[in-house]
């Protein structure tokens, strides 16, 4: 498992910290809360409704680069349907974990289990769609930099000639 550095010095600095308290007693109990705070975290970062925010700013953010891309798009139509359709299927995924999440007929922790694995699928799934988007979008913006960089040639080679004829050239 791969920390971030932040992560890993807090951890250091609190461990150091807590080889200075000279009462065995008060050192395992500080331990103790610490390791507590950092369980409590982890649920909370794993629940349900946090991923599932978490998930609905992903599908928000995919939805944004399918229709900026949609706009600037006249190459791949058919691969924009294809993205644009898994979208929505996990759009509806989504709706349908937030119905899960408001039902209350099985037991916490299966439901828990369940919508925290479902939303975690749906995650990995739209992170995918949102690649494939990017790169559909990137693959328009570098063919406008080939039309550009066209049109900049032909605007120097068409002054250029005008030069050669007596006109003053403009640099670019």
């Amino acid at each position: 498992m791969h920390e971030s550095p932040v992560a890993q010095l807090l951890s250091s600095l609190l461990l150091a910290s807590i080889s200075l308290i000279p009462n065995h007693t008060i050192c395992l109990a500080v331990l103790t809360v610490s390791l507590v705070m950092v369980l409590v975290y982890i649920i909370c970062a794993k629940y349900p409704s946090t991923q599932l925010a978490r998930l609905e700013a992903i599908i928000e953010k995919t939805e944004q680069t399918i229709q900026d891309t949609g706009a600037h798009c006249c190459i791949g139509p058919f691969i924009l349907v294809e993205i644009y359709g898994c979208w929505n299927r996990v759009q509806r995924s989504a709706s349908l974990i937030r119905c899960h999440i408001l039902e209350s007929h099985t037991s916490i922790w299966k439901k828990y289990y369940r919508l925290s694995r479902d939303i975690s699928s749906c995650t990995q799934v739209i992170s995918k769609v949102l690649i494939a988007v990017q790169l559909v979008h990137y693959s328009v913006e570098a063919d406008q930099q080939r039309k550009y960089a066209a049109d900049i040639r032909a605007t120097r080679t068409a002054l250029h000639c005008t030069s050669c004829a007596g006109a003053t050239t403009v640099e670019l």
